[in-house]
């Protein structure tokens, strides 16, 4: 009678665990998806902006590829890819000065380390 006891209490005490961590990784999903949903409206606003830009410069058709990361802190990085056969030809400060232009949006503002990549 006492193992029988002990067995349904160790199930429950198992169950209630498996719960309460079911819980607790369902609120971590759930804080993630409002986050990746918020980042994500600052990247499409991010590549629509740099698309503009680029195309008031003369390079039209560029393609603009946004990549991020999540560090174990949570903490994210970007890489953006800007395509275009002509900003090949851009000289360093003319690369630079563009890379200032295209950072001064509110994902820039956001994160801590983006890179601009031109291929």
């Amino acid at each position: 009678m006492k193992r029988g006891l002990s067995l349904i209490t160790a199930f429950l005490v198992l169950a209630s665990a498996f719960c309460v961590s079911g819980t607790v990784m369902s609120r971590e999903r759930h804080d993630y998806t409002q986050e990746n949903e918020r980042y994500a409206l600052l990247e499409d606003a991010f590549r629509e902006r740099a698309k503009g830009i680029l195309e008031e410069r003369g390079y039209r058709d560029s393609g603009v590829t946004v990549t991020w990361t999540r560090d174990s802190d949570g903490v994210r990085s970007y890489r953006v890819e800007i395509h275009h056969r002509w900003i090949e030809s851009l000289d360093e400060d003319g690369r630079e000065r563009l890379t200032e232009e295209l950072c001064c949006g509110e994902l820039c503002v956001e994160v801590e380390e983006i890179s601009i990549i031109y291929a």
